[in-house]
């Protein structure tokens, strides 16, 4: 199964980036302004993008405070998602937080595949605007 891996160096704290991945009002300034979560270990999020006509719903799986975020995909408008696991790894290292960000549970590398991959980068650069200059770029 193809996976989508994506490393970011952000210069800003770990705690930091964990709070921006895990409240609905920070996601809203990164990833979309459609965003409802309830950030809790097996509580669930909605996120929409396209005026709602692309939504993705997750539950959340895994809370490590400060270094590991994990959501599983229950359902998604965007081929591909359902099933999939989204986790964020956090490290800090020499002045800088390393987020490994890896979307796996992909059947297959197809164009959808190749889609997400290209926005998850278009996204952590948006993250990284938004935790750097406090100007993200959400849907």
């Amino acid at each position: 199964m193809p996976d989508i891996k994506h490393l970011a160096k952000i210069h800003s704290s770990p705690e930091r980036i964990y709070q921006a991945l895990t409240t609905a009002e920070d996601i809203r300034g990164w990833w979309t302004r459609d965003a409802v979560l309830d950030s809790r270990l097996g509580g669930t999020g909605e996120f929409g993008f396209f005026d709602h006509q692309v939504v993705a719903k997750v539950r959340v799986d895994e809370l490590t405070p400060p270094t590991r975020v994990s959501w599983r995909t229950i359902s998604s408008d965007e081929p591909g998602w359902d099933g999939t696991t989204i986790t964020f790894d956090l490290r800090a290292e020499d002045g800088v937080t390393l987020l490994l960000l890896a979307h796996r549970g992909f059947s297959k590398a197809d164009g959808s595949y190749e889609q997400t991959a290209k926005g998850w980068a278009r996204d952590l650069l948006s993250l990284h605007r938004y935790l750097e200059t406090g100007e993200g770029r959400p849907h």
